[in-house]
């Protein structure tokens, strides 16, 4: 098949960590013995996803689908995310613990893209070293660690969006599609973020950590803006 579609010799061969010691090899020899050449210049080896530690198979009932994660509520990019944490050439240890971890990261990272201005030009210095760890045998959780990098860094915030768009094109993780969720804010907590701020008005401030502390135990966060405040849930 690989000879009928791609040709007696290509770029890249893929296949998983077992087809090393045998089928490849195989592959490799066949191809030589028959038109002459090695088949491919790059043979990628991806590693196997573990669940629990355990390799996963259908005869054990340890076999995930991307439908189990959705039926339990879970953006496939989070599970993309967890994917780019680790390299394709090591095993991934998929925990729900671990799938909860990438997508609060993944939402962090959503929402620190979406409250950027438009209109800068990527960083070329970023784009140098993330396109140095990309071209590193597909080093993309060094690449990755680099995108958390720019977030704090001193950059322009307009430049940091279009040097997170360019990254993007490589996770995939859809952020210039991304739009926070329109949240009904409950007419309660409506009532005591009005408060709080009539306390602060007053400069009664004790009041206010108490109305600030009955916020959090009712699930949202107060943050004080020039203009007033906004509410999210925590």
């Amino acid at each position: 098949m690989a000879q009928k579609y791609l040709g007696d010799f290509f770029d890249i061969h893929c296949g998983g960590e077992d087809h090393i010691a045998v089928h490849h090899t195989n592959e490799i020899a066949q191809t030589e013995a028959r038109v002459g050449t090695r088949l491919a210049n790059f043979w990628m080896h991806g590693y196997f996803l573990l669940a629990n530690d355990a390799k996963m198979a259908k005869s054990a009932g340890e076999f995930l689908r991307l439908k189990s994660l959705t039926d339990r509520g879970y953006d496939p990019l989070a599970y993309r995310y967890l994917c780019l944490t680790a390299h394709y050439r090591s095993q991934l240890n998929f925990t729900f613990e671990a799938l909860d971890a990438a997508a609060t990261a993944l939402d962090r990272m959503r929402r620190a893209y979406h409250a950027l201005p438009a209109g800068g030009a990527a960083d070329a210095r970023y784009l140098d070293r993330f396109t140095i760890e990309i071209n590193d045998d597909l080093n993309v959780p060094k690449a990755l660690a680099i995108a958390w990098e720019l977030r704090g860094d001193r950059v322009d915030p307009a430049v940091a969006k279009a040097t997170l768009a360019a990254f993007d094109r490589v996770f995939g993780l859809g952020l210039k599609a991304w739009q926070p969720k329109q949240e009904t804010i409950p007419e309660a907590v409506h009532a005591l973020a009005a408060a709080r701020a009539a306390a602060r008005a007053a400069k009664q401030w004790a009041e206010g950590d108490r109305l600030r502390a009955e916020l959090r135990a009712a699930g949202w966060e107060i943050e004080d803006q020039p203009d007033g405040y906004t509410l999210k849930r925590r």
